[in-house]
């Protein structure tokens, strides 16, 4: 781009080049340096309130009828650039392309002043392929701007440049700062600033300033559909609720809006609500008939159903008037990608790259789908050329954090699996999660007639922000233990879960599931089917993992609350809340439940091998599960039989307060005498006699509440409180209570911890053992439930294992170092001399003066 060399030109450009990486993109601030002196406006005679009912016109959609009243405006030597600018904007509102930049030349030729006329022209040439147009369009700004930059000093004209200096290459962070920050001071009563500042944070991974931006905003421009939109998409990750009442807004605004309704449309596809999601599209292109993102969107849909035909047709129309329009198959790429169809939207992506190879968005996204596939190399480059190119970007900047990270991880590596974490970590339980997913390998490989592509990428993040980062390229989502993409795994490492511990066993065998389901099918699989079976093959591996039925579940199955199979998928994208996602999670694995009891696992794999093929979900189901009507039938029957037999004479209601007040023993005793298969009034009841001292009674009643309902496995259930008291009686009634609790959940850690504590004191050394492992599948960071299984193990003459846990035990406690690597040498003495050896020399290494160890090496020597 050639450079501008007025006086004033260089003057400026001397002074604030560094902000930017060329020249032609420094006469934005030269504006704002000279705007201080002055502020005149060019000329215009429109009648201000013409003006103002066409704006309001395109605001609300009402784009014909703004484009007629333009018009006529126009033909009536109406003066004034505000005329052609509406109703070239109207023409783009409409599709009519072509028509816009006919009319943007027009007003150039009587308005040539008019930056706002060439910043439309640069956009409308771009909607019409036309780039030399479009490049032409940047030159010309800069050239008004740089000799006559008094005249633009208005919110509508700072806009405007801020968009020509960032389509030049400007740093976004200065175009923020320098054009659109201005327009916020500056024009306080215009929402052009909070418009075009927010648009500009949320296009760079930035929603958390964008909220910022228009918090108040929201409320000052009410009648801003604009404004309402990016509030609602920047606050969508936090407040789902706030966001749908903003979209609402939108609509009574402007019920053509057609971001949100592309919004709108894109959920429905997640949901796999395509008949909607199509009625959706058609209303856009009702309106704007050449909408490229619409048309993209229609050719996902196809894409997902098979119909390679259509999908063409629909990706040709959304490139029209621009063939070499990079956003139509980023659009495309982008959507199949949320679709876990990553291959696929890495073509897509690579597609728009060949168009634009310059389009910094489908290179960022390239490299996140790269990453997913396990593509590193590649990925990692695109990534820091993605940087070099934006480095405004927050999601690339955080993949780039993130790799910092990655690169201080250790690699445990087996047959099939690459398991990157930290080494610390690694050391303490990365043989644990090797052997587990060999063992997921062997059993799930063979029961699901597949091998996937090796090597399995695992990755364990003990900073859940680092996790948030891999798996959504944003460091502030919350809610997740793993993730799968199909030959990459992610997943919270337990030191993270501290606060709310989790098996995190069952976390990566439930993730390993879907790298066997993901893959079998090509991705194709609808994410309910995904996580049913991952849910299912928990419980078939222990009983005690994955969702299982409880009283809330009982209560939404026996009131109705279930989704027919065929609209499963929307469970989970309309889920409000965590109890509403969970429930989704249980019903899918009961549909695969069902499949499997009655046509068994070869009806499974059936499907499975179906959607590989192309074919959709209800159609093979259809095929192989006795047909999609008679399942849904025997499915609602057999769900209803499952509720109904989960403690079938219990009332398991919540206590109310309409139910009366049960502050003291007489009170809650009326209560159970009313309602003696009430669970809560027991439990409530017990709580009371034994502030009472009535330890005796609360037994009773704490035995009672058990025998009602046996599967109950909160953490403050009835044996939970049962064994508390024993434990202040000290009864050896506590054990035998403790142990029927970790057998019917598998992350009570501290009735595990408790129970492995009495197991050493009684020395029922397998029992301890057994415990031990119960504990480090939840939390393998408690150094005391490790020295317990080292001791067990040693009892149980059983070697390698207590040397196992006690190499763990040194990792977590390393001052203790030369005293562990004693004991190891004494374990070891009597079958490994070599490395009993080898132990204690470390022993002394670390402590010379440890006269025990010095002794053991006289007698290993």
């Amino acid at each position: 781009m050639a450079q501008i060399m007025t006086p004033v030109w260089n003057k400026c450009y001397s002074t604030i080049a560094v902000s930017f990486n060329a020249a032609a993109v420094a006469f934005g601030f030269c504006i704002i340096l000279l705007s201080s002196t002055a502020s005149f406006a060019a000329p215009s005679s429109t009648p201000l309130e013409d003006v103002e009912e066409c704006q309001t016109m395109l605001r609300t959609g009402k784009y014909a009828e703004c484009l007629a009243a333009t018009t006529k405006a126009i033909e009536e030597k109406s003066y004034g650039e505000e005329w052609p600018v509406l109703k070239a904007q109207a023409e783009l509102a409409l599709g009519k392309y072509p028509e816009a930049l006919a009319t943007i030349a027009a007003g150039i030729e009587r308005y040539s002043w008019s930056v706002r006329l060439r910043a439309l022209q640069y956009e409308a040439a771009l909607a019409n392929g036309q780039k030399e147009l479009a490049a032409e369009a940047t030159v010309k700004t800069e050239e008004l701007a740089s000799s006559s930059a008094w005249r633009y000093t208005d919110a509508d004209d700072l806009i405007e440049l801020g968009d020509i200096a960032l389509a030049l290459g400007a740093d976004a962070k200065a175009v923020q700062e320098g054009f659109f920050e201005r327009a916020r001071r500056n024009y306080p009563s215009r929402p052009d600033g909070f418009i075009a500042a927010a648009r500009l944070a949320l296009a760079k991974g930035d929603p958390s300033f964008a909220a910022e931006l228009l918090q108040k905003a929201v409320t000052d421009f009410p009648d801003q559909p604009d404004i309402q939109y990016l509030y609602a998409q920047a606050v969508a990750g936090v407040d789902e609720e706030l966001a749908a009442k903003l979209i609402q807004t939108v609509f009574e605004i402007n019920p053509n809006y057609a971001p949100a309704l592309l919004d709108i449309a894109e959920k429905q596809i997640m949901g796999e609500s395509y008949s909607d999601a199509e009625t959706t599209l058609q209303q856009i292109l009702a309106v704007n008939p050449n909408q490229p993102e619409a048309h993209a969107l229609r050719a996902v849909i196809f894409h997902l159903q098979g119909n390679a035909t259509a999908e063409e047709e629909s990706r040709n129309a959304g490139l029209k008037f621009a063939p070499k329009n990079p956003k139509v198959d980023h659009l495309i790429g982008v959507r199949l990608s949320r679709k876990y169809r990553f291959r696929e939207g890495a073509a897509a992506q690579r597609k728009a790259l060949e168009a634009d190879p310059d389009f910094v968005d489908a290179k960022i996204q390239l490299a996140q789908d790269l990453l997913r596939l396990g593509e590193e190399a590649e990925g990692w480059q695109l990534a820091e050329e993605a940087h070099k190119k934006d480095g405004y970007n927050t999601t690339v900047f955080n993949l780039l954090q993130l790799k910092d990270s990655l690169d201080r991880f250790t690699t445990v590596t087996t047959e099939h699996f690459e398991i990157r974490m930290e080494k610390n970590e690694a050391a303490v339980y990365g043989a644990r999660t090797a052997e587990l997913l060999e063992e997921a390998w062997t059993v799930l490989a063979a029961r699901y007639e597949y091998t996937p592509e090796t090597p399995v990428f695992v990755e364990i993040y003990s900073r859940p922000e680092d996790f948030a980062v891999r798996t959504f390229g944003m460091p502030d989502v919350a809610g997740f233990l793993g993730v799968c993409f199909g030959r990459v795994v992610t997943a919270n490492s337990p030191a993270s879960r501290k606060e709310s511990p989790t098996n995190w066993e069952s976390v990566l065998w439930h993730e390993f599931c879907h790298v066997i389901t993901l893959q079998k099918t090509g991705n194709r699989i609808p994410r309910w089917l995904s996580e049913g079976i991952s849910v299912y093959e928990e419980r078939c591996r222990d009983p005690r993992w994955g969702q299982r039925m409880s009283p809330d579940f009982r209560d939404r199955i026996l009131g109705g609350k279930v989704r027919p199979v065929s609209e499963l998928s929307s469970a989970f994208l309309k889920a409000e809340s965590g109890e509403d996602l969970n429930f989704a999670y249980f019903e899918s694995s009961m549909v695969v439940e069902h499949i499997v009891n009655l046509h068994g696992r070869p009806a499974l794999n059936a499907i499975l091998s179906d959607l590989n093929s192309g074919v959709q979900i209800n159609d093979a189901i259809e095929r192989h599960a006795g047909g999609l009507a008679a399942f849904e039938a025997s499915f609602t029957e057999y769900l209803k039989k499952e509720a109904s037999e989960l403690a079938p004479n219990a009332d398991l209601k919540p206590l109310t307060p309409d139910m009366g007040a049960l502050a003291s023993v007489d009170q809650a005793k009326a209560f159970v005498e009313a309602n003696p298969t009430h669970v809560g009034g027991l439990l409530t009841l017990a709580s009371l006699q034994i502030k009472a001292g009535d330890n005796t009674g609360a037994e009773q009643n704490l035995r009672k509440a058990i025998e009602l309902f046996p599967e109950d496995e909160s953490s403050s259930n009835a044996r939970t409180r049962l064994a508390e008291l024993y434990r202040t009686q000290k009864s050896d009634q506590e054990a035998a209570v403790l142990a029927e609790q970790v057998a019917i959940t598998a992350d009570d850690i501290a009735s595990a911890v408790r129970l492995q504590e009495l197991s050493i004191q009684k020395e029922d050394w397998k029992t301890a053992a057994d415990l031990g492992n119960y504990i480090f599948g939840v939390d393998p960071f408690q150094p005391t439930a490790i020295r317990h299984s080292a001791d067990a193990a040693e009892k149980l003459n059983d070697t390698e294992r207590s040397v196992r846990w006690l190499e763990r035990l040194a990792v977590l406690q390393p001052d203790d170092m030369p005293r562990i690597n004693f004991r190891i040498a004494n374990v070891l003495k009597a079958v490994d001399k070599p490395r009993a050896r080898r132990y204690v020399l470390l022993a002394l290494e670390q402590a010379p003066r440890f006269r025990e160890a010095h002794a053991l090496l006289l007698e290993l020597n």
